[in-house]
């Protein structure tokens, strides 16, 4: 069955205003890092602790990014039918979820979930599952595909997200710091944000404030 004919049986979100953009960034990133530090709690230690990286872990995070949001673009361009139900699927939900908000707008998007998820996944999923018999190994197998399914807007984009995923707690386990996720991740989000998704401001929101924190 073709990818595009599934999306298209789906309705498309309604477009979003900036203000309501940011306000649900903040309070969805916002309640995972609560999360993150009760699961943390549970199992015995703080995932705040491992976010002690070195400008190493900085340079090895812009480069990852770099490389793996170059790789995802120039997939996206490939004519196969499952890349363009993909792309398909990205102009149907994310566009209308994000395309009003500003460049500044979504640098503030992908350092919240830079720093959130990873906290979360990274810091709190991972090393407690791998206190477990599943091991570290183990333990990243099962955080990508919890990390996969909480993105899986479709089967591509859910091995998209597995994939990321894996590469990021593979570089948490080779550095024992979350310095390296975290910019990787945000700096990849920004990377296909500012990429795929075109400014496109709405018509009511044209004569308002451009501070997304001013309230009339």
């Amino acid at each position: 069955m073709d990818g595009a004919d599934n999306n298209d049986a789906v309705p498309e979100p309604e477009a979003m205003g900036r203000h309501e953009i940011m306000r649900m960034s903040v309070l969805v990133e916002g309640l995972l890092v609560p999360a993150a530090l009760l699961i943390g709690w549970w199992a015995g230690f703080d995932p705040l602790d491992k976010v002690q990286g070195t400008w190493l872990d900085v340079a090895m995070g812009l480069a990852g990014a770099t490389a793996m949001a170059l790789a995802v673009l120039g997939g996206m361009a490939l004519p196969w039918k499952p890349v363009r139900a993909f792309r398909s699927l990205v102009e149907q939900k994310m566009f209308p979820l994000l395309a009003a908000s500003t460049y500044p707008d979504r640098i503030g998007i992908a350092l919240l979930a830079g720093f959130c998820e990873e906290i979360l996944f990274r810091g709190a999923i991972q090393p407690g599952l791998a206190l477990t018999p599943l091991g570290p190994w183990g333990a990243l197998a099962v955080t990508s595909v919890l990390f996969g399914l909480l993105h899986g807007l479709s089967v591509a984009y859910f091995l998209l997200a597995f994939g990321i995923s894996m590469i990021l707690g593979w570089l948490y386990l080779v550095t024992d710091n979350l310095l390296g996720p975290m910019v990787l991740h945000g700096v990849y989000d920004l990377i296909i944000l500012l990429a795929l998704i075109p400014y496109e401001p709405l018509e009511e929101e044209n004569s308002q404030d451009d501070s997304w924190w001013d309230e009339e």
